[in-house]
């Protein structure tokens, strides 16, 4: 099954997060491009990971999105986004990564 997961990064001055909203898994790192590479590759572990155990341990492993109140505090930061320039000088990027699983 393929599957694309919903991830964003948020970062300035060498201090950045990122998160996958549909896995709860985050990482942190210097740069947006160290948290992009950092996050597809604990992705690909906790995936591996997962199949390697029964089929009810995987299928409860592989649906475990974050808590409701990072996917709406999220949502509220990609709409005020939309709605108003300044970040405080904080960067955001939101991005899909493909999953087989």
């Amino acid at each position: 099954m393929r599957k694309v997961l919903r991830c964003y990064a948020e970062g300035h001055d060498g201090d950045w997060e990122a998160l996958c909203l549909d896995l709860d898994i985050a990482v942190q790192g210097s740069s947006f491009e160290e948290v992009f590479n950092g996050l597809n590759e604990a992705i690909h572990v906790y995936i591996e990971s997962a199949l390697e155990l029964s089929s009810s341990d995987a299928r409860r492993l592989l649906n475990r999105p974050a808590p409701l109140h990072l996917r709406l505090e999220f949502l509220w930061r990609s709409l005020l986004d939309v709605f108003n320039s300044n970040k405080n000088g904080r960067l955001r990027h939101s991005f899909t990564l493909p999953c087989t699983a």
